[in-house]
């Protein structure tokens, strides 16, 4: 009769602790050999995920299993980096693929890019986040890599002012990490970083506002300016303001604010606006792209019609609210 080797307690309360997976070096310790481990895959009762990574069932491998898997293979000073922490942070940016798993390593790790696994080492210390026994690199890091691998600037410009939007980070969080990765790959964020520097947060305020500074009647408006605007409701942020001529232009993308819940927000706030007695423009990507010529006759018109009148009575400008995490 052939011997059974079974699964102690011990091991199998680290098993369930990695969601069914162990290394190969965690297998020996509790005496599961080379051997024994490749009876087991040949069988069919286990899979191999990656050379020292094994899943200790034959199905089919979740997404957590995947990110577990990955962490495994980089070590425990390994976080799970790029896109991958961005979807946990709440983003979801172009290039996001489940079926891969991004993790970040120490410069000195041997362990490299393998099977779905992506692999970047840095020099730079390596903040992490720990939840549900998942270790995610800092918001910042997450962002400002994915930036940098995107397809395209319009693409970075993106995934950095949706992080910027949504106050997941800052500028100045931005800047930080950015100090610190090196400048290897880094020209594409570098456009884009400053871009969203001088308060531009999508693709399409990056191409108004280089429209606006073709202008020699408009002078450079505050970018992403907050206002109390003094009727008791919430602040709001003007995408561009000229405090002069207390005129504000908005760039109505679509996804941000043409949709559902977000389409009601942006009529509300416009309203609001015009309430306080604001000169209110509003501009769409479409217009930028194919009539930026007419987009800007209007707004110099605009402008001088209005330049030294000064804001309304009652509307302040104001330092932007703390983001999520601030005290």
């Amino acid at each position: 009769m052939s011997y059974v080797k079974r699964v102690n307690h011990e091991l199998s309360a680290l098993i369930n602790r990695q969601d069914g997976l162990a290394t190969v070096e965690q297998l020996a310790a509790h005496d599961f050999d080379r051997a024994t481990v490749y009876r087991r895959i040949k069988s069919g009762q286990w899979r191999r995920l990656l050379p020292t990574v094994i899943l200790t069932s034959n199905g089919h491998p979740t997404r957590r299993q995947l990110l577990v898997a990955g962490l495994l293979w980089g070590g425990p000073s390994a976080a799970i980096d790029g896109v991958d922490a961005c979807a946990w942070y709440g983003l979801r940016p172009a290039g996001l693929d489940p079926a891969r798993v991004h993790i970040v390593v120490p410069w000195g790790t041997v362990v490299r890019s393998r099977g779905f696994v992506v692999v970047r080492r840095t020099m730079a210390e390596i903040t992490m986040v720990s939840r549900s026994r998942l270790r995610y690199v800092d918001a910042a890091t997450a962002v400002l890599v994915a930036a940098r691998a995107a397809a395209s600037n319009a693409t970075a410009i993106d995934v950095l002012s949706r992080a910027l939007q949504t106050q997941l980070v800052s500028v100045h969080d931005l800047l930080r990490v950015r100090a610190s990765i090196g400048d290897k790959g880094c020209g594409r964020v570098d456009g884009a970083l400053v871009a969203v520097g001088v308060g531009v947060r999508s693709p399409a305020e990056k191409v108004n506002r280089d429209l606006i500074l073709t202008s020699k009647v408009l002078p450079e408006p505050r970018w992403n300016q907050w206002l109390d605007l003094g009727d008791g409701g919430s602040l709001v942020c003007a995408d561009a303001l000229w405090d002069d001529a207390g005129m504000v232009e908005e760039v109505l993308g679509r996804k941000w604010h043409a949709w559902g819940e977000q389409f009601e927000n942006t009529e509300a706030r416009r309203a609001r606006m015009v309430a306080a007695d604001l000169v209110v423009q509003g501009v769409t990507p479409t217009q930028l792209s194919s009539r930026g010529a007419t987009v800007l006759t209007r707004l110099e018109q605009t402008y001088l019609r209005n330049a030294g009148r000064g804001m309304p009575a009652g509307v302040r400008l104001v330092d932007p609210p703390l983001r999520r995490g601030d005290g």
